[in-house]
């Protein structure tokens, strides 16, 4: 193969692997605000989100003892004068959300 033929094999490549970025980046994107939706219901309209946020990548969680691909994150709420943390993991395959907790 010519240098020529290499030099656009690479670039093809890179276009590949940038586009393949780009989707799983703008899905996590899409998914996360569906989870943060989903705590936001578990936790009732009385709870005021006035913060959320969400771990940028997927990562390898183990709830229960089952090992899974999750989303991580967190809101934080406001009820009358209190202000609390709640984090939460979510199954980043079917989006049910796996545990959502009080942080103390």
């Amino acid at each position: 193969m010519s240098k020529k033929g290499i030099g656009s094999l690479i670039v093809a490549g890179s276009v590949l692997a940038a586009s393949a970025a780009a989707t799983v980046l703008v899905k996590h994107h899409l998914d996360s605000e569906k989870i943060i939706d989903k705590v936001k219901s578990v936790l009732g309209e009385d709870s005021k989100v006035i913060g959320s946020w969400v771990e940028p990548f997927y990562q390898r969680v183990d709830v229960n003892g089952r090992s899974t691909w999750g989303i991580v994150g967190g809101v934080t709420t406001m009820d009358e004068f209190d202000v609390a943390q709640y984090h939460f993991i979510a199954d980043a395959v079917t989006g049910e959300l796996l545990n959502i907790k009080k942080v103390q």
